[in-house]
């Protein structure tokens, strides 16, 4: 488990703690917990932030039995105000977006095909003598349609990716992209300038704006995100949840007994990846692990 990882489940387990305390002994447990924040300061902030989602107007025994009835409808408005902190405006704004754990199919004007992730967005710009996909979040499957006159790009805020009648994938990372090939030819430029960067079928490669920082190979086949799958073989399970979290609203996180080294689980299976509360079923069956939700948003996988 990371360090922050680590410190967003210590702080939900104080924020529970001090929701359930009685009158005597919330102040043992408030001063405790300034301690603990005083320790690091990022704990914190985390601890704020989720404060801020959880936070119950009066702490009074039936108070909270009243909100966790209402729980499931206060989780949708309380994670559309969590998203609109963590989602950038370009976002909202986009053409076209994905939620956490949506995948969607777009066909665009000339036959030419988008498949958009989970938590992605783009916008098109489709005038004469243009294709143009801006990716400005997340990842998409491009499948182009040949025969057009105008040159089809995907553009992210690194790259612009032109196929030459191709299939690829594009991601948008925190602060690389990577453009992945499954058939055909793309040709890379960095909008720094440089020459283009020719990715044949089964390549990858990660650039930023500067030019190019990794090439290696990737699978000559569809994504299997594409198809709603997620597919690992035996993967250890720090990966594997790390690869579901992107599926998922909030935060999925391990509890720190299953990611020491050779003791982490590792899992073999397809999970689905448009319905996380089934892949976290099937997980957790699999590997005999005990789903932990404080709230819908926060869930932390420990040992049985």
């Amino acid at each position: 488990m990371s360090d922050l990882n680590r410190i967003r489940q210590q702080a939900a387990e104080w924020v529970v703690a001090l929701q359930e305390a009685g009158s005597d002994e919330r102040a043992r447990l408030q001063a405790e917990c300034e301690i603990w924040q005083a320790g690091d300061p990022r704990r914190r902030q985390v601890l704020e932030q989720i404060q801020r989602i959880w936070q119950a107007p009066e702490p009074a025994l039936e108070r909270r039995r009243k909100r966790r009835r209402q729980l499931t409808g206060l989780g949708s408005l309380l994670l559309l105000a969590w998203s609109g902190t963590q989602l950038p405006w370009a976002y909202w704004g986009a053409d076209y977006r994905t939620a956490a754990g949506e995948i969607r199919t777009v066909p665009l004007p000339d036959g030419s095909q988008i498949v958009l992730n989970s938590n992605s967005a783009m916008d098109l710009d489709y005038s004469e003598g243009a294709r143009t996909v801006k990716l400005v979040r997340g990842e998409l499957l491009a499948t182009v349609a040949k025969g057009q006159d105008a040159p089809f790009q995907v553009e992210t805020r690194d790259i612009s990716a032109t196929a030459l009648g191709t299939q690829y994938t594009v991601k948008l990372a925190d602060t690389y992209s990577r453009v992945a090939v499954q058939e055909s030819t793309v040709a890379v430029t960095s909008h720094n300038g440089g020459a283009p960067l020719r990715l044949a079928s089964g390549q990858q490669a990660d650039l930023n704006r500067d030019g190019l920082i990794a090439q290696s190979t990737a699978p000559a086949h569809r994504p299997d995100w594409a198809d709603g799958q997620l597919v690992f073989n035996n993967t250890p399970l720090p990966q594997v949840v790390e690869r579901l979290s992107h599926h998922r609203a909030g935060m999925l996180v391990l509890d720190e007994t299953l990611t020491a080294g050779q003791r982490a689980p590792h899992f073999t299976g397809v999970l689905p990846a448009d319905d996380s509360d089934a892949a976290l079923a099937l997980l957790s069956d699999a590997l005999n692990l005990k789903v932990q939700r404080f709230t819908p948003w926060y869930v932390i996988l420990k040992r049985q």
